[in-house]
C-alpha cells in the first residue's frame, strides 16, 4: 500500500468473521474482525532476527536515494481501503453474517506491527495520531531500538493504545544472538526504550518472544529488565517454526505452551507479576503487575466498548450496499466518526 507500507488479514480476522473466536489482544478489548494488521516500514528494519519469519533481503537497513515518506494520513486512508477490497469476498460466505462484514468494514483497531521496525518511520506519532482520530485504538510494537520515537510520544502527548517493547533476549550476548542488531548499541537503546516506560500512561506491556534453545535462558535477567521498565503487562510469546525462519532454525526451537508458563512463572516470581490469562493456540502467556492494574484494564475495555457502540451509531442500519469502489464505501463520507 503506498511506497512502503502494507496490511495482512490474519488467520484470526477470518476467523472472527465466520463467527469464531478472536485473538489474544481480546484481552485489551480487541474484536480480530475489526482489526487492520499493517506496518508502515514494510521489509525496512534494523535487526535481523533468527526467528524472524521475513525474508532478510540486503539492504533491509538502506533508504534508496531519492526516497519519500508517505504522510500518515494517506497510510490510515490506504490501509482501511486495502483492508476493505481484501475482505469483500467473505461478502459470498454463508458463515458470515452482513453484520459482521460490516464492522469489518469501519475497522476500529489498527496493530502498527506486520513486519519491520515502525519506530524507523519518522511520523509515527502522527500515525498514532491520525489512527485514533479515525475512531480506532492502535497498538505499536516497537524493538525499542530507537527510544527517540517514544521520547517523541511523551512531549507531544499523543500515546498508542498499547505500546509494545520486544526484547529478545536477558542480557547482551543472548540478545546480539537473537537479534542480530545491524546497528550500533541496539542493546543500549533497548534499556534507553525500556527506563521511559514508566512515564506512559497507556497499556506498556514487554514481550519476549521465546525460543528454545537460543534465548529462553537466565530468568533473573529478564526479571531484571522488566524491574527497569515497570511495564503493566509482560507477555511470553512461543516462537513458531514458520516462513524464513525455517531455514535458520530447527523445529524443536518452539517451546511448548507448558514451558512458556513454567519459564514465565519464574520472571514473574522475581518482579511478583501475576499469571493472568494463557492463549493456547498463540502461544502467549499474559502476566499483570498485580490486580488493580487487571482491573484498570478491564475498565477501559468497558469504557472502549462503549465509545465503539457510540461512534458505529453513525453507520449502523444506515449504509444498506457493500459494493466498493476503490475500497470506499457508498456514502462513506456521511458516516466518517472520530473519537
Amino acid at each position: 500500500m503506498g511506497r512502503h507500507s502494507a496490511v495482512e488479514v490474519c488467520r484470526w480476522a477470518k476467523t472472527a468473521l465466520k463467527g469464531g473466536p478472536y485473538c489474544y489482544k481480546r484481552w485489551y478489548g480487541v474484536r480480530s474482525h475489526r482489526c487492520v494488521q499493517m506496518t508502515p516500514n514494510l521489509n525496512f528494519c534494523n535487526f535481523a532476527c533468527v526467528f524472524c519469519w521475513r525474508m532478510h533481503l540486503p539492504g533491509r537497513f538502506k533508504l534508496p536515494d531519492g526516497w519519500e515518506w508517505d504522510r500518515p494520513e494517506e497510510i490510515v486512508e490506504g490501509c482501511i481501503r486495502a483492508q476493505r477490497e481484501l475482505l469483500i469476498g467473505f461478502k459470498g460466505n454463508p458463515k458470515v453474517t452482513r453484520e459482521r462484514l460490516l464492522e469489518a468494514m469501519f475497522p476500529r483497531h489498527m496493530a502498527i506491527s506486520l513486519d519491520g521496525e515502525p519506530a524507523l518511520y519518522p511520523y509515527l506519532v502522527d500515525l498514532v495520531k491520525v489512527v485514533k482520530e479515525r475512531g480506532m485504538t492502535a497498538f505499536v510494537v516497537t524493538n525499542g531500538s530507537v527510544p527517540e520515537r517514544l521520547e517523541e510520544m511523551l512531549e507531544r502527548g499523543i500515546e498508542p493504545t498499547n505500546l509494545y517493547v520486544s526484547v529478545y533476549g536477558p542480557d547482551p550476548e543472548t540478545f546480539k544472538r537473537a537479534a542480530v542488531p545491524l546497528i550500533p548499541n541496539a542493546w543500549e537503546k533497548v534499556l534507553e526504550s525500556l527506563e521511559l516506560l514508566p512515564e506512559f500512561s497507556t497499556r506498556t506491556i514487554i514481550r519476549l518472544t521465546m525460543v528454545r534453545g537460543l534465548n529462553m535462558v537466565n530468568p533473573e535477567g529478564y526479571a531484571k529488565l522488566v524491574e527497569l521498565g515497570q511495564p503493566r503487562f509482560l507477555e511470553l510469546k512461543g516462537y513458531t517454526w514458520v516462513g524464513e525462519s525455517q531455514k535458520r532454525l530447527p523445529r524443536m526451537a518452539m517451546p511448548t505452551l507448558e514451558e512458556l508458563v513454567k519459564f514465565g512463572s519464574k520472571i514473574a516470581e522475581r518482579v511478583g507479576y501475576i499469571l493472568k490469562h494463557v492463549d493456547e493456540k498463540s502461544r502467549v502467556v499474559m502476566f499483570v503487575r498485580d490486580e488493580e492494574t487487571w482491573e484498570w484494564n478491564l475498565r477501559l475495555v468497558r469504557e472502549w466498548r462503549e465509545l465503539e457502540a457510540k461512534l458505529d451509531e453513525a453507520w449502523r442500519g444506515r449504509v444498506k450496499d457493500l459494493k466498493l469502489k476503490r475500497g470506499r464505501l457508498p456514502d462513506e463520507e456521511a458516516y466518517r466518526v472520530s473519537v
